[in-house]
Order: C-alpha cells, then sequence, then structure tokens
C-alpha cells in the first residue's frame, strides 16, 4: 500500500459515489476502471461490492417513499436467476473478457437511447425480468450491473425520481445477495489485504452525502442526460481497460 493507491482509490470512489447517489446507478461503472489501476481487478470487485453497500444503505432511506414496489420486485428476482451463473462466471472465465463483451454490447444500446430509438415492449414484467437477469450476470462477474436496468428504463421514459429510488432498492436487494453468493462460491480469497478498503470508506461517505443533496435539484431533462454520459464514460473507461488486461 502507498499514497498514490490510497490517492487514486480515494478520487474513484468519491465520484462514484456522488455520482451514483445523483442517478440511482453507476457506482461499479465509475469506480471499476478507475481502481483497478491501482488495485488487482478481482479485488476491486469486491471492495466496491461493500461500499456500494455502504451507500446504499443510506440512500435506500431516502429514497423509500419514491420507489415502485411491483417494479423493485420484479427486476430484483431477475437479477437474483442472474447472479448464479455470473459469480460462477467470475470464477472460471477472465474478467477483462466479459467486461469486453459487456462494453460492447452496451455502447451498442447507449448508441440507440442517443439517437432516440425507442423498443416497444408489448410484456413488461417480462422485460423487466429479462433486464434483471442481465444486470444480474453482469453485476455478479464484472461488479458493472446498471447500465442494463438504466437504458431499460429510459427505454421506458420513467420519471426522474422514480427511476432513481427503483434502481437504488433494485440495487440494494441484489447487493446483499451477491455478497452471499460471493462468500459460498470462494469469491473472497481474491482479497488478500483488506487494509485498503478501510482507508477509502472515507471517500465513499463523503461523495454518498453530498450526491444525495445534489439530486434533488436535478430536472427530468437533465438527469437523462446525466444518466446518459455516466453510462457512455463508464462503458468506454469498461472497454479501454478491458483490452489493456486481454
Amino acid at each position: 500500500m502507498d499514497i498514490l493507491t490510497i490517492t487514486v482509490g480515494s478520487i474513484a470512489i468519491f465520484t462514484a459515489s456522488f455520482f451514483a447517489s445523483v442517478s440511482g446507478f453507476g457506482y461499479a461503472l465509475i469506480a471499476t476502471p478507475l481502481l483497478s489501476m491501482v488495485v488487482p481487478l478481482k479485488t476491486t470487485i469486491i471492495f466496491i461490492l461493500f461500499l456500494t453497500m455502504i451507500m446504499r444503505v443510506f440512500t435506500m432511506y431516502t429514497t423509500f417513499k419514491d420507489m415502485d414496489i411491483k417494479t423493485v420486485a420484479t427486476v430484483s428476482v431477475g437479477c437474483l436467476i442472474g447472479i448464479q451463473p455470473g459469480s460462477w462466471v467470475l470464477n472460471y472465465l477472465s474478467a477483462p473478457t466479459l467486461g469486453l463483451y459487456l462494453s460492447v454490447a452496451l455502447l451498442f444500446f447507449i448508441t440507440l437511447n442517443i439517437i432516440n430509438f425507442r423498443f416497444v415492449i408489448k410484456r413488461q414484467t417480462l422485460g423487466r425480468l429479462g433486464c434483471g437477469i442481465v444486470s444480474g450476470f453482469f453485476g455478479a462477474s464484472t461488479s458493472v450491473s446498471g447500465p442494463p436496468i438504466v437504458l431499460y428504463f429510459l427505454n421506458e421514459d420513467m420519471e426522474k425520481n422514480l427511476m432513481r429510488s427503483n434502481m437504488t432498492w433494485i440495487f440494494g436487494f441484489t447487493l446483499l445477495s451477491t455478497a452471499i453468493t460471493y462468500f459460498f462460491t470462494g469469491a473472497y480469497n481474491f482479497v488478500e489485504d483488506w487494509t485498503v478498503f478501510y482507508y477509502l470508506v472515507p471517500a465513499n461517505l463523503v461523495g454518498v452525502f453530498l450526491g444525495d443533496r445534489c439530486a434533488k435539484k436535478l430536472s427530468q431533462e437533465l438527469f437523462r442526460k446525466l444518466t446518459l454520459i455516466i453510462v457512455t464514460l463508464g462503458t468506454i473507461m469498461m472497454l479501454i481497460n478491458s483490452i489493456q488486461r486481454l
């Protein structure tokens, strides 16, 4: 451990927690490529899991009144289904390879969203279940679970506060499930030293607090643009990082 690791790590975690608190997602998408520059990738995935759980405890409390229980339940069930194979893949396949496949797919769907292309979803419940499965799979295998759900909800033109609250609660439930699954698959063995993690917690808490304050001031259109910017930048960083590690 050195000062560079702590500095880069703290900046990465503050940035991730701030924007994730504002938008309801994006923590791992921002933090993973940045933190993995100074911390081994699989260790990064474990650190981000616990740091995100800390953030969710606070944001789930502040967004409770705005969430839709049916939506949260449907997508969460899908995530639980996807987590199981995703955890298995984490142990047996290369994380950079998975990140490469995910980032290419995300860039395709981001482009469709930017040009305002909309998929007509006739069976909304089935569609939400499906996006949850994809999210759970990639969340467990790469720590990046937000983009599939974000892009799906944007496709539905979901209202800002409802979208932020739904994502906050969905990811809160699935994070706990992922943590339990990691325990049984032995994923925590990837972490040899937890010291860096403890240094990152203060940056995490400050970012969460400031982000939650700013979230209340965003308009619907600004919120949509912010979510697309976060997804796009995070995906590009993940793509570059995955290519470098192949």
